[in-house]
């Protein structure tokens, strides 16, 4: 038979590339630098920013504050650039791990030789040769040999499944004794394989296709959306304010209510169009301060930064809203093998008619069982139906010390799936047997006891142990001697695929997080179950929260709803499972989180809010994800639910301390008006007072360190706002203090009398505004902590300190050599201390709103 295979000539390779195309995937195109930035600019933040400035340039009538207007555009050029530069870094070390993979050479046979090709080189009636180890390059027909392949990446099914060149393919599909499918592995065996699709046109190919279109939204990006209109509302709302009443105090209130006096402003045309500039100006200037330029730069850092720490951790982020979302999730839906447990099966024990043996010294003093086990171990590299390849290495992993028999093997049969076990003959006619218990061991006669005495077979206490072990969770495989058609029971090997360590820990942390974990696996319900009962997925006591595939089938979508909410474990699951599962959770309203490795994973991963895929995984996997866990590990996936927190509570942070100091600016510039004073803040200054609020402050909150008792509270809902009870407290309650001091400072004759007067009202107009800046730095600490301490873990945020002094330093320059540019002049030591010690106020006034707070939620 090989001398008969030729395979292609060059031509035929030639032709049959340009008919059916080669063997590289359609890979989605990679967007340039300019691209992703276009796309980033289309954060609704921005958006907001962008309309700012357009309403500046264009209604200002050639009156545009240009050191405004470039501040504004500045801040939105650096914040889009970081954002573009951080994704594409993070998409340049995960295109490398993609090429490392796509570096492949397999061998095939193209005019009567067997020559090695880079994979993507594979075409349609290729001879490709494939041995042990080595993965299946392209979707084909076995026309020569006999292996056992594991699909597990494609169909999820763990247990290798035997391929020869059958007669005749009762089916096209995976359980298809002579059709083998790209991105298999061959676990034992070899053979030839005549390629009959390549490509994007093999299974792999397709469902690669299929996970590179971008479907959803995060709920970050929804809820920045929904922010954003309320903040440009209240902007518009507030600057058409501020101009109707700078308009009714020029044409109305400074001409005494008198309408004749009125009529002859109003026909003033000089008058009233610099009016009215003016007036526009002011609404303008409203709705700059309204909106928070600084919040996508802040964003982007916060976010930037903790990728940068992620990746210590073994987490590669692959597009950075991904981490945030992480924080949010209420249910995450996690495979069981690499993930839970280590994915290596291991031997656990070893059972025999009257002993038990959990290491290999104790086993050594049962001569005559050790002798068969260990001739069975490093003889016989058989197969067993409950474990595969994974079984044998686990067998001779345990007898890896120990010496081979001197015997002499006169037959080797493998495990094959009609018989269900595998054997060897010795030259005694001894047969020593391997397999499923119930296929051989309970038809034994005797049993061998630790003497090497042959006693009677106790067939009820073998089951027994069995169905013991299967309700832990672990799998067994049968010992059997046949000596002249008579069977003898040798022992039972208990085999475990171990729990890692610290699932238990991760999984008890995301329950106190709120986080609801589901095992989706392809085990019987017994053994996923005791799995996840051991791993603490599942309560002890309970015996509820199990569904299997075919349990799912029958029910309806609004049936399987109304359970999800008490789902722990998910057996004998398909791949359309995990994808029904996140479709329907996520119509629930709820934040989803899979974790993933194959190929039949991607869909999933791609679907769910925020995909998990296993560095260990399958390159279309973690194409799919957005999150590739280096190690496997869930303990990762844990500490990306905390940075996700810790960057949605910095938002957060952020922004009450931004609207708390909007309100404060747009009220002062409002009531000014109402006292006396048009311009209690100059344009110049409130472009300084801008980077402070937007710029600094946003700097100063992305260096929030994760705390641990972030993982205590409840995971936000995917409709949850940003603005949240207690945000609105501190914004309405402490801004409105803010704004109120600001006031009384302006228009008591007290707050004056601190000042001196000699040069008019610019000695106090410098107070006021570093009172506006140095209440603002206050605020600052304010809305840092959640804690009843303003100072609570301070010392893990330097950044924070170092920023706030950097302001502070700045804002005293200013006083004393800002001049005529900020509308500054010198103050005393004396006048400063005054200012610093009335901004001062605003922390124990919010101190008390947290007293109190606290005593009513009590």
């Amino acid at each position: 038979m090989l001398n008969n295979i030729k395979g292609l000539t060059a031509k035929e390779v030639a032709l049959s590339r340009e008919k059916y195309g080669d063997n590289s995937l359609v890979k989605e195109r990679t967007k340039g630098f300019f691209r992703k930035f276009l796309e980033n600019l289309s954060d609704p933040i921005i958006k907001v920013l962008l309309f700012a400035v357009f309403i500046e340039i264009v209604f200002t009538l050639g009156h545009c504050n240009w050191w405004e207007t470039g501040g504004i555009i500045a801040a939105v050029i650096i914040a889009t650039s970081v954002s573009t530069v951080s994704e594409a870094g993070s998409e340049k070390a995960f295109l490398k791990m993609q090429q490392d993979s796509s570096a492949v050479t397999v061998s095939v046979v193209r005019s009567g030789e067997c020559i090695k090709i880079p994979i993507v080189d594979v075409v349609v009636g290729d001879i490709v040769y494939v041995s042990a180890g080595e993965a299946v390059a392209a979707d084909g027909e076995i026309i020569y040999g006999r292996m056992s392949v594991n699909q597990s990446a494609l169909n999820g099914e763990g247990r290798d499944a035997l391929k020869y060149p059958a007669a005749r393919s009762k089916k096209d599909d995976f359980s298809s004794e002579k059709n083998v499918f790209r991105g298999s592995v061959v676990t034992e065996g070899e053979g030839f394989i005549r390629v009959t699709r390549v490509g994007k046109d093999t299974y792999y190919g397709m469902v690669a296709k299929d996970v590179q279109s971008e479907t959803r939204e995060s709920p970050l990006k929804l809820r920045l959306s929904h922010l954003a209109s309320q903040i440009s509302k209240i902007g518009y709302f507030m600057a058409f304010l501020v101009g109707i009443t700078y308009l009714f105090f020029s044409f109305v209130a400074d001409n005494g209510y008198d309408i004749e006096k009125i009529t002859v402003a109003i026909k003033n045309i000089p008058f009233t169009v610099k009016t009215l500039t003016h007036a526009l100006t002011l609404m303008i200037t409203v709705i700059v301060v309204a909106v928070p330029e600084g919040l996508p730069m802040m964003i982007t850092v916060v976010l930037s930064a903790n990728m940068k720490k992620m990746l210590r951790d073994k987490i590669m982020v692959k597009k950075l809203v991904g981490i945030e979302t992480a924080g949010s999730l209420n249910v995450l839906f996690t495979d069981k093998t690499g993930t839970l447990t280590t994915g290596k099966t291991t031997v656990s024990e070893i059972i025999t008619c009257d002993s038990t043996y959990k290491n290999m010294a104790s086993l050594r003093k049962n001569g005559a069982v050790h002798r068969l086990l260990n001739i069975i171990s490093l003889e016989g590299g058989a197969k067993f139906s409950s474990g595969g390849n994974s079984t044998d290495k686990a067998m001779m992993d345990f007898f890896a010390s120990e010496r081979a028999e001197n015997v002499k093997i006169t037959e080797k049969k493998a495990f094959s799936s009609e018989t269900k076990f595998s054997s060897v003959t010795l030259s005694d006619k001894t047969k020593i047997m391997m397999g499923a218990p119930e296929i051989i061991a309970f038809s034994c006669i005797n049993s061998i006891n630790k003497t090497g005495e042959m006693i009677s077979f106790e067939r009820d206490t073998i089951e027994k142990k069995c169905r013991e072990h299967s309700s832990r969770g672990e799998r067994l495989v049968a010992i059997v001697s046949e000596s002249s058609g008579i069977r003898s029971f040798v022992a039972l090997v208990v085999l475990k695929d171990k729990i890692r360590v610290g699932v238990k820990d991760a999984i008890e942390e995301l329950h106190s997080a709120g986080v609801r974990v589901v095992m989706i696996t392809g085990d019987s319900r017994e053994t996923a179950v005791a799995i996840a009962k051991e791993c603490g997925i599942m309560p002890t006591s309970c015996d509820n929260g199990v569904l299997t595939h075919d349990e799912m089938e029958k029910l309806s979508d609004d049936e399987l709803k109304s359970m999800i909410s008490g789902l722990y474990v998910v057996a004998r699951a398909l791949p359309r499972d995990k994808s029904r599962l996140v479709k329907l959770s996520q119509e629930l309203e709820l934040v989803v989180g899979m974790t993933g490795d194959g190929i039949n994973d991607a869909p999933s991963l791609k679907l769910a809010d925020v995909g998990f895929a296993m560095g260990s995984g399958t390159d279309i996997a973690k194409s799919a994800g957005d999150i590739v866990i280096l190690d496997d590990s869930l303990t990762a996936i844990t500490k990306t639910v905390l940075y996700g927190r810790t960057i949605f509570k910095s938002i957060r942070k952020f922004i009450s301390f931004q609207l708390m100091m909007n309100l404060t600016a747009c009220g002062v510039s409002l009531i000014g008006q109402f006292i006396g004073i048009e311009n209690p803040i100059t344009i110049i200054q409130m472009l300084w007072i801008n980077i402070i609020m937007d710029t600094l402050g946003g700097l100063a909150f992305a260096g929030e360190a994760p705390m641990k008792y972030y993982m205590l509270e409840k995971p936000k809902k995917r409709g949850e706002q940003i603005l949240s009870r207690e945000m609105l407290s501190q914004i309405l309650l402490t801004g409105t203090y803010t704004l109120l001091l600001c006031v009384l400072f302006l228009h008591i004759p007290f707050f004056k009398s601190l000042f001196r007067s000699s040069a008019g009202d610019i000695y106090f107009l410098t107070g006021f505004y570093a009172l506006f800046v140095f209440s603002g730095i206050f605020n600052c600490f304010n809305t840092r902590s959640e804690r009843l301490s303003f100072f609570s873990g301070i010392g893990k945020n330097k950044p924070f300190l170092i920023i706030l002094s950097f302001v502070s330093f700045i804002q005293i320059l200013m006083i004393y050599f800002g001049g005529e540019m900020f509308r500054c002049i010198p103050l005393t030591f004396r006048e400063i201390l005054n200012v610093i010690l009335l901004s001062a106020t605003v922390m124990p006034f919010d101190m008390i709103r947290r007293i109190i707070k606290k005593g009513l939620s009590h």
